[in-house]
């Protein structure tokens, strides 16, 4: 009798084998029925291709263990007499891993060729990314990738070490493990764990998973793992390529002796005339010190175009689910099937990309916007300053390769200069007037920040305000309490109209014969309304104050309505706009610049309204419009980078499939003459498949680019 195992449940058949003398073994008997007997010499138990692809489809997507996909099966085949069920659980585990191996020696060309599976063979890679010979004959390109640890996938030690059947090793994602051990110089265990996690490299731009790149930790993530790592992914299709950008959490202080560590060792080796661009994800880089962010982050690196360089800690969200069902598993299981996910999410991403292109291009409405923001700052700054600041960005970017200290010019440098206050000692009676009323924008602005409950000694001090406001309202306004009398509580100063002409308006003005004073505040407020934007500009550039903090933006908005009052010159008053909350926040360039959100920061409109007369008037200003001119050019060229590698990337996704559906037709003819009809039909198939997804991909970057 011999058990067959199908998705309809478990199943005891009698099968008879044929014996005539040309028959083939029993064991291939069964392959010939879609049958894999678990015995090659006398099998007794088999299952169908259907359950083994079931199970790795419902592995891959519904993260199902194999004792709980075979509990399905045996409740599939009875609800009550589970027990009478064979349990060929055991068998279903090394039966789906030798299904797995065949599967991938099938999908990469191996069975329609005998040649040697190289380390990585069987591992998918990313199309979109620059791989000479392949997708792309230049070697001008930058490969970008990202290195990040996982310490949720643990693997506890083997109960039976000596049953260890390695049929990966290094053919996947993870790397031999000889030699890796050769690489470490201890690797002791930690408590109850052989790893306590995993770490390697992906692409920074697509997130696809580098083959052979993926190292188990036994120390935590030490920097030999992540050596090791690293030297193993800059060998995958990197033939000609001379710039490697490279992502890693703490790539300020490992990327210092990192030259260092692979000459002194015997195995790891890079490429001489590679050179490896360092870089912090934008993330992490805000946990870093403030000059780690102009040295490292993405945003300030010619050729990354617009990456964060976090996309790893999406790609461990999926893989975490299934390291709990492996984490008991032998050591070559085990990597086995983290192999098998990774391959499985590049896949993913392969067949996805076309649309995924063309979904980011569609996202990219708001690009012209940052070429704007360094129009407007062109054309209002000195251009003998803006050739200056251009001859630095060259060299700062000549020099970072060596010394990544010459970025430092994206953020300020200069110490804050002390502050001087506005002369207030105007000798007209407007003048004083306008004293009077930047006072009672000031008292309204305390008022209203200490609340309906202030403290006896706040209260104190509002008092003294409103005591000295009737010393200078007393003599112009007859109901007022005079000088020595004590301010009662219901009067409030602060709340007092002033008679100034735009309080009383245009037509009263006239009808009085006061027009000449209507023209003088009209000056008058124009140069209020200077003076505070210049104070706001000053001041947020010296991260003195904050919106509900400073009378200044309070007292333009005053001067602001009324020339509204005074004016309807429309020029005027385009020129001089509503300030808004969101524009009165300190500028985080020069404020904090670690601070997380700022990637798209732009300047509000009033800075650019003088950036020449600032620059000359104050050093302080002067380096101010510097980092940001700086940063605004950079976020520009970013986009421009991005649109340009974009349209690059659809040219090697299409090239990518052209060449996989290529090697197809090579393996068919190859199968044609050794008269495979099986291998022939499936080269055939693979190809259908890999022209398809040329098309696809044409057809929607021709779209896209229309």
């Amino acid at each position: 009798m011999t058990t067959i195992v199908d998705k309809s449940g478990v199943h005891t058949h009698m099968v008879k084998y044929c014996t005539c003398p040309a028959a083939t073994a029993a064991d291939i008997q069964l392959f010939k029925m879609g049958l894999f007997p678990v015995s090659f010499l006398e099998p007794k138990t088999a299952f169908t291709f259907d359950v083994l692809n079931d199970f790795l489809l419902d592995n891959l997507e519904c993260r199902t263990s194999a004792m709980n996909y075979y509990s399905k099966l045996r409740r599939m085949t009875t609800t009550i007499f589970l027990h009478l069920v064979p349990d060929q659980y055991q068998e279903l585990m090394r039966v789906a891993r030798q299904w797995r191996k065949l599967k991938l020696l099938k999908r990469n060309g191996f069975g329609h060729e005998e040649k040697e599976v190289k380390p990585g063979d069987l591992a998918l890679f990313c199309l979109a990314c620059p791989q000479p010979g392949i997708n792309t004959p230049s070697w001008l390109y930058t490969r970008s990738l990202v290195m990040d640890g996982n310490f949720k996938a643990e693997h506890l030690h083997a109960v039976n070490p000596g049953d260890k059947a390695t049929l990966m090793d290094g053919r996947g994602f993870m790397v031999r493990d000889a030699l890796y051990k050769e690489h470490l110089t201890a690797n002791a265990s930690h408590h109850r764990l052989e790893a306590t996690g995993i770490g390697g490299c992906a692409c920074a731009r697509h997130g696809c998973f580098v083959p052979h790149a993926m190292v188990d930790f036994q120390k935590g993530e030490r920097q030999m793992n992540m050596d090791y790592a690293l030297c193993e992914a800059l060998k995958i299709n990197t033939d000609g390529l001379r710039h490697v950008l490279t992502f890693y959490d703490v790539n300020c202080q490992y990327h210092k002796r990192l030259k260092d560590h692979i000459a002194e060792s015997l195995i790891l080796e890079i490429p001489k005339e590679l050179n490896i661009i360092p870089g912090i994800g934008l993330w992490h880089v805000h946990g870093h010190q403030d000059s780690c962010f102009v040295r490292y982050a993405s945003n300030f690196i010619e050729g990354t175009g617009r990456i964060d360089g976090e996309i790893m800690e999406t790609l461990w969200v999926p893989l975490n689910i299934i390291s709990l069902a492996a984490c008991g598993m032998g050591t070559p299981h085990h990597k086995e099937c983290l192999d098998y996910q990774m391959n499985d999410c590049n896949f993913m991403k392969i067949i996805r990309m076309s649309a995924f292109s063309c979904l980011y291009i569609g996202t990219t409405h708001n690009r012209p916007c940052r070429q704007v923001a360094v129009q407007e700052l062109d054309e209002t700054a000195d251009p003998v300053k803006v050739r200056e600041w251009e001859a630095q960005e060259r060299a700062a970017h000549q020099w970072r390769h060596r010394d990544p200290m010459a970025m430092d010019i994206y953020e300020v440098q200069l110490q804050k200069a002390s502050l001087v206050s506005s002369n207030d000692s105007e000798a007209t009676w407007l003048a004083e007037e306008l004293t009077i009323e930047k006072a009672q924008v000031t008292l309204q602005m305390t008022i209203r920040r200490l609340g309906a409950r202030p403290t006896d000694t706040q209260q104190l001090d509002i008092d003294r305000w409103r005591q000295a406001g009737l010393s200078f309202l007393s003599d112009d306004i007859g109901d007022t309490p005079g000088n020595g009398q004590e301010c009662p509580k219901s009067y409030h100063p602060e709340k007092t109209v002033i008679p100034l002409p735009s309080n009383l308006g245009l037509n009263t003005c006239t009808a009085i014969g006061v027009n000449d004073l209507v023209k003088q505040e009209l000056i008058l407020r124009q140069g209020r309304a200077n003076d505070a934007l210049q104070n706001i500009r000053v001041h947020l550039a010296d991260k003195a104050v904050i919106f509900r903090k400073t009378v200044r933006a309070s007292i333009y908005l005053k001067c602001w309505k009324q020339l509204c009052n005074l004016s309807t010159d429309d020029s005027l008053l385009q020129r001089y706009q509503a300030l808004v909350k969101e524009q009165l926040k300190v500028s985080t360039a020069v404020a904090d610049p670690n601070l997380w959100g700022q990637r798209n920061n732009t300047l509000p409109w009033f800075w650019s309204l003088d950036v020449a007369g600032d620059s000359k008037s104050n050093d302080w200003l002067n380096e101010f419009y510097c980092v940001h001119w700086l940063r605004a050019k950079a976020l520009k060229d970013c986009w421009a980078e991005e649109m340009l590698l974009v349209q690059h990337e659809m040219e090697w996704t299409c090239n990518f499939f052209l060449h996989k559906a290529e090697e197809w037709k090579r393996l068919g003819v190859i199968a044609k003459e050794a008269k495979q009809q099986g291998s022939m039909a499936y080269a055939g198939r693979q190809g259908k498949i890999y022209e398809c997804l040329l098309e696809e991909a044409r057809q929607a970057f021709h779209w896209m680019k229309a």
